[in-house]
């Protein structure tokens, strides 16, 4: 992904892909939505012909006149609720199935993005966020602009009627320019500003979130903020609220008045007709006509502003998802080694977060040996979890290189690259399926693999917690399923360790922070049997990288990096670096001082 903002396209383009995306999910009820829809306009216009038809026929006497006018009007009106019957069924049947569609794909292009960038950069969040709420809402684009087809053919019909009365009256269409083009100014001003004002709206869930789920209740009680939560919520849609309060009712203004320039004009036609030559007949249409001119072109311009707001503004967002996810999978002339023969190096690496002006890596050279099992240790904030999304091409480095072997990073491809690798991470997952396949995601294609997962288990030392369940491996996690065991923070944190070692021969195995829920001797005990078991691997490529901020964890690895500030301060072995008696050392003392105290 490009560091810039990639550019959203134009509308016509958004709309065009929204269009064909539609026609996949069911082309032959798109036909009978089209047929039945845009067919509806038909008699729906001709009922006014109908009635000035027989409004003759009465005024002159003529019996044969009024049966036939009768008639055609009972036509007519059964034509018309029939055909919008068989409309609404087939739009809403081709809505909903393709409404499973287009939020499917808006997951698939989402989540194929390699890179997290998307996930954490406001202007992004805010774009990603209206098309996850409209995704649904895109399913309805044939609808809607079959709906657009029939309003705009109801207008024409409607002012030709109108122009046998007279041709001047066709003028009124003209009249109703004004009214189409403040619509849609309208929606393209109130779509900005809600793009804008997202971070509210995302603010006000977050304090829904908050209020409702049960882990952050507990601690909300405890510390009796549950209004300061309910106030940061009001406060946040009101903040969202007054914005597009204040857009609405300008919009409304120019609105209104272009409604009543409309106005105008047909009355002045109405008392032109009655006032002149014009037959009861034409009167009696003209009314009729005019009424049902005025009722169509409040719902053009209801097409016109969901178009304006929804299909151009919503397609744009989603095609430009669909760029951004293309641009992000092109193909990379690299691709990763079968084993690494002589480790990964970090050649002059710096990393600043979309939207911060401060550098979380500054000019950081490695070397992380094939077969070692490598340590990062630092204090909060330093940059060691940046250090292993980099190494896992969550993102890419404002500068410098990274190499596998003598290979960049950089040219080989995101999926190709983490099938090599495997790991857990500080920020885990809770997969709430069944223990068996909570782990197994780990490596998918072996999630049925009992022995592989059973090996998983082991690795984790996991068998306590799986013994302890009623079912086994076969237990539903999760207390909100039918018959699911809820976990305590450390069992879940074994689940994901144990999903991290379900890869038997990756390149790269990342644990960050992955046993930090668990007590510092369990965790020492827990590494320092699985380092051993890497060493006694024979033809071992597999570098191991263990983030922590327990000092006594990592006194097993083969290398242990020191970083403080954004850069690499020390590295070596434990032996070496207390003797050195830097920065580690310091730290390593404070924390043993502390561990005895607490014995």
């Amino acid at each position: 992904m490009p560091a810039e903002d990639h550019p959203l396209p134009s509308s016509w383009r958004g709309l065009d892909r929204t269009l064909r995306l539609g026609w996949t999910a069911s082309p032959g009820l798109i036909a009978v939505a089209f047929v039945t829809t845009v067919g509806a306009a038909l008699p729906d216009v001709l009922i006014a012909a109908a009635l000035a038809m027989l409004a003759d026929a009465v005024l002159s006497g003529e019996q044969l006149g009024v049966v036939t006018a009768s008639v055609l009007l009972g036509v007519l009106a059964v034509m018309s609720w029939l055909l919008r019957l068989l409309s609404e069924r087939a739009n809403r049947r081709f809505a909903d199935r393709t409404a499973v569609f287009m939020e499917a794909h808006v997951v698939r292009l989402q989540s194929g993005i390699p890179s997290l960038e998307h996930h954490e950069r406001p202007s992004y969040v805010n774009r990603v966020q209206l098309i996850r709420d409209h995704a649904d809402t895109l399913s309805e684009v044939y609808q809607y602009l079959f709906q657009a087809v029939g309003a705009i053919l109801r207008l024409i019909l409607t002012v030709a009627l109108l122009m046998t009365i007279h041709p001047l009256l066709g003028l009124l269409g003209l009249f109703a320019v004004p009214t189409a083009v403040v619509s849609h100014w309208r929606g393209g001003v109130e779509h900005a500003l809600e793009e804008r004002v997202g971070h509210h709206e995302r603010l006000a869930r977050h304090f829904f979130l908050l209020g409702t789920n049960a882990s952050p209740g507990r601690e909300l009680r405890v510390g009796r903020a549950r209004e300061r939560v309910r106030q940061g919520r009001h406060r946040a849609w009101a903040a969202r609220h007054h914005a597009m309060a204040r857009a609405r009712w300008t919009t409304t203004a120019w609105q209104s008045a272009a409604l009543t320039v409309f106005s105008c004009a047909f009355l002045g036609s109405v008392a032109g007709v009655a006032l002149g030559d014009g037959s009861a007949a034409e009167v009696v249409l003209l009314l009729t006509a005019g009424s049902r001119l005025a009722q169509y072109i409040g719902q053009t311009l209801s097409q016109v502003h969901f178009l304006r707001t929804i299909w151009l503004e919503g397609g744009r967002r989603l095609l430009w998802l669909e760029e951004l996810s293309s641009i992000s999978a092109e193909r990379s002339p690299a691709s990763p080694p079968e084993r690494i023969r002589s480790g990964i190096t970090l050649d002059r690496v710096s990393f600043t977060y979309p939207g911060t002006d401060r550098r979380v890596l500054n000019d950081v050279t490695l070397h992380l040996p094939a077969g070692a099992v490598v340590a990062v240790v630092g204090e909060n904030g330093a940059g060691k979890s940046t250090l292993v999304k980099l190494l896992a091409k969550m993102y890419e480095p404002d500068s410098g290189r990274i190499l596998v072997d003598d290979v960049s990073l950089a040219d080989m491809p995101a999926d190709a690259w983490r099938e090599r690798l495997s790991g857990t991470f500080q920020d885990f997952a809770r997969f709430e399926y069944p223990l068996r396949l909570s782990i197994g995601v780990g490596d998918l294609a072996r999630a049925e693999d009992e022995e592989a997962v059973e090996r998983a288990v082991e690795r984790a030392d996991a068998h306590t917690l799986v013994d302890r369940l009623d079912r086994g491996l076969d237990t539903q996690l999760g207390n909100t399923w039918a018959e699911g065991a809820e976990l305590s923070q450390g069992q879940w944190q074994k689940v994901a360790l144990a999903r991290g070692y379900m890869r038997d021969q990756p390149l790269l195995l990342l644990l960050d922070e992955p046993a930090s829920a668990l007590d510092a001797e369990t965790e020492h005990l827990l590494f320092e049997q699985y380092a051993e078991r890497v060493r006694a691997l024979k033809d071992r490529d597999l570098i191991t990288l263990l983030v922590s901020h327990r000092y006594s964890t990592v006194r097993m690895a083969d290398l242990i990096i020191v970083i403080n500030g954004a850069e690499v301060c020390e590295q070596g072995s434990h032996e070496e670096l207390l003797a050195l008696g830097g920065r580690y050392a310091e730290l390593y003392e404070i924390q043993a001082r502390a561990y005895r105290i607490g014995k």
